[in-house]
């Protein structure tokens, strides 16, 4: 089983990094799946592998972001985890919160 991770829609970007918090049961309406890492705990070890330097040191995520309609690479606050049981995580200023 992978974690899903979920970056936000460009158009709900804003809301996100204000700390509203989206519907779980329905992401797709203000986040896109990105795609699957392997499941690591804690959640701070995803945050680090999917900072763009970490994960797209020479831009080779761009092409990717642009294919699926987001602007940012780097995950951020109000972004999204979705463990192996189908729990939801979000970003939050400090750390992880459920959702």
């Amino acid at each position: 089983m992978k974690y899903q991770t979920w970056y936000m829609r460009p158009e709900w970007f804003r809301e996100g990094i204000r700390g509203e918090k989206p519907d779980p049961a329905n992401l797709d309406a203000t986040h896109i799946r990105l795609k699957d890492v392997p499941p690591m705990q804690p959640f701070e070890i995803v945050y680090t592998m999917m900072q763009g330097e970490n994960w797209s040191p020479n831009g080779e995520a761009r092409p990717l972001i642009e294919k699926k309609g987001l602007s940012h690479t780097s995950m951020s606050v109000g972004d999204v985890i979705v463990d192996e049981t189908g729990q939801a995580h979000i970003v939050a200023k400090s750390g992880f919160e459920p959702l």
